[in-house]
């Protein structure tokens, strides 16, 4: 032990102002070769915490941050080492103002974060039936026509948040009928869309596809017929400005059956009296074995007092 202490003590100044001078030369090392310095990274944001049944809605999906810390700190950390998130622990539907909360790595010190507050808004996760329809591209073949067409379903789920949810108007798939001469299934897309027709985003179709099958009949014949409405009026009124949308129908069909046919009617349909403006959806009369792309048209009419002849005047 005496001779521990006597070792201890010889040159003890020395050895004092060598530990000193070497805690001085580790000190200027460590602040000339690995300053302090400041740097910024970009990290996803994360939602954490999200109430059941919920859906979080935030158009910001990166958080700059800028920090400070050893240089050595960021050459040994990257993005990936950082987690941004905001809490929604508690929150109810609706929008909140939030601050993004930052976990880093021992060493650094957050200076800043680049937006510094978020707008998160919850929206339940609700769901809704909707009807399919079917529309067609393109043509048959000039001797074929589309005689019937079976979906496999009649109406598909949306699901996703309810403010989206609800701007869903129709749900709708595209069939491509170019060139087809016969017979075929055929796997459709589905897309929900708004009033504009644009394709609603954040919102799910169940199921996505759908089978169409489409029965093609061929060794048939087209034609375009104009549509004549079957109006009537109480005894003196008569109808004036009659219109009809479309003016005109293509009939399909074959030779036999479409070549007798001249116009194509309206059911008759008379106008209620004392209505001085008709305009109503009548259905076409469409004879047997012919088919038409649509079994309705828009007729509009205006109603007038039947101008008296002189032979109709009642005499005095």
């Amino acid at each position: 032990m005496t001779r521990i202490i006597e070792i201890f003590c010889h040159n003890f100044l020395q050895k004092i102002i060598a530990l000193i001078a070497a805690f001085f030369m580790w000190f200027f090392v460590m602040t000339e070769q690995d300053p302090e310095i400041e740097d910024s990274y970009v990290i996803p944001l994360t939602m954490s915490n999200v109430p059941y049944e919920f859906i979080a809605i935030c158009d910001v999906k990166t958080v700059k941050i800028e920090a400070s810390g050893p240089r050595s700190n960021f050459i040994k950390y990257d993005a990936n080492a950082f987690r941004i998130y905001a809490n929604l622990e508690g929150l109810e539907e609706g929008v909140h103002q939030l601050t993004p909360r930052v976990v880093m790595p021992q060493g650094f010190e957050l200076i800043e974060t680049s937006p510094n507050t978020i707008t998160v808004k919850l929206d339940p996760l609700v769901e809704r039936q909707m009807p399919i329809e079917i529309r067609t591209a393109g043509t048959t073949a000039s001797d074929a026509a589309v005689k019937a067409m079976q979906k496999s379903m009649e109406t598909v789920t949306v699901v996703g948040p309810k403010s989206f949810v609800e701007q869903a108007v129709k749900v709708y798939g595209t069939l491509n009928l170019s060139g087809n001469t016969s017979s075929f299934e055929a796997q459709i897309p589905m897309n929900a869309v708004d009033a504009k027709d644009n394709v609603v985003q954040r919102v799910r179709v169940v199921p996505s596809v759908i089978t169409v099958s489409v029965d093609v009949e061929s060794g048939i014949k087209k034609r375009i017929v104009p549509i004549v409405p079957e109006l009537s009026v109480a005894d003196g009124w008569e109808l004036s400005k009659v219109s009809v949308d479309p003016a005109q129908i293509e009939i399909v069909g074959s030779e036999s059956a479409i070549n007798s046919i001249v116009t194509l009617k309206t059911v008759p349909f008379t106008v209620q009296t004392g209505q001085r403006f008709f305009k109503g959806t009548l259905e076409l009369l469409v004879p047997e074995g012919v088919s038409v792309n649509s079994e309705t048209v828009t007729v509009s009419a205006e109603v007038v007092r039947k101008t008296l002849m002189r032979d109709d005047a009642p005499n005095p």
